[in-house]
C-alpha cells in the first residue's frame, strides 16, 4: 500500500484536456465511489450523492445540457458563451463525468456548510483513490450548474456541486507545489 503521505502530497486536478479517451471499467468507479462512501460527516447524514455518466449517456447529458444553455443564453441569462462550448466539450472527452449532489438532511440537523464539508471530503476521498489507481481528476464547478438541475435530475433538498472528472491520464502532470504550511499556522 502506498502512503497517505504520498498520495495526498501527489494529489492534482489534472486538466481534463490530459485524459486518455479511453473508457474506464465500471469496477474502478465503483471503487472510487465506495471510497467517497467512508467519508466523515455528523449525524450520520451520509449527504453525498453521485450521478455518474459514461458512453451514451454522458453525451446525452452533455447535448441536453448543451442546448438547455444555450436556450438561456438566448433569454439573456449572464452565461459566458464560451463556458458553455468548453463543458459541452469537456463532458463529451472525459470517459467519466460524475455529478456531485448534496442531499440536505430531511429534518435539517445540521447547518448547510457541514454537509458542504462532507460531500467535500467524499470528493476528496474518490480523489485520494484515483491519485493512489494513476488516474487523473479534476473537480469542475461551472457557475451555471444551477441551471441543469432538471437536467440532471436534482431534486428538492439536493443541490449539484460541480462534476468530478476522472480517467487516465496521457501523460504526467507535475504538482504545482505548495508553500511552506508553517506560514499557515499560528501556535498558540
Amino acid at each position: 500500500m502506498a502512503n497517505i503521505s504520498e498520495i495526498i502530497k501527489n494529489r492534482r486536478a489534472t486538466p481534463p484536456r490530459l485524459f486518455a479517451k479511453k473508457e474506464l471499467p465500471k469496477a474502478i468507479i465503483e471503487q472510487l465511489l465506495e471510497s467517497a462512501n467512508w467519508a466523515p460527516n455528523h449525524k450520520k447524514t451520509e449527504p453525498w450523492r453521485f450521478k455518474v455518466y459514461t458512453g451514451a449517456a454522458k453525451t446525452e447529458m452533455a447535448e441536453k445540457a448543451y442546448f438547455h444553455l444555450k436556450e438561456k443564453l438566448n433569454e439573456g441569462l449572464p452565461i459566458a458563451a464560451d463556458k458553455v462550448e468548453k463543458f459541452k466539450t469537456t463532458i463529451e472527452r472525459v470517459p467519466v463525468a460524475i455529478a456531485i449532489v448534496m442531499q440536505r438532511d430531511v429534518a435539517n440537523r445540521l447547518p448547510e456548510w457541514e454537509e458542504l464539508a462532507a460531500v467535500s471530503m467524499a470528493v476528496q476521498n474518490m480523489w485520494l483513490h484515483a491519485t493512489e489507481m494513476e488516474l487523473g481528476a479534476f473537480w469542475a464547478t461551472p457557475a451555471f450548474t444551477h441551471l441543469l438541475d432538471d437536467i440532471l435530475g436534482i431534486e428538492p433538498g439536493q443541490k449539484c456541486l460541480g462534476f468530478f472528472y476522472v480517467g487516465e491520464m496521457m501523460m504526467d502532470y507535475p504538482s504545482p507545489g505548495r508553500g511552506n504550511f508553517a506560514a499557515k499556522v499560528e501556535w498558540k
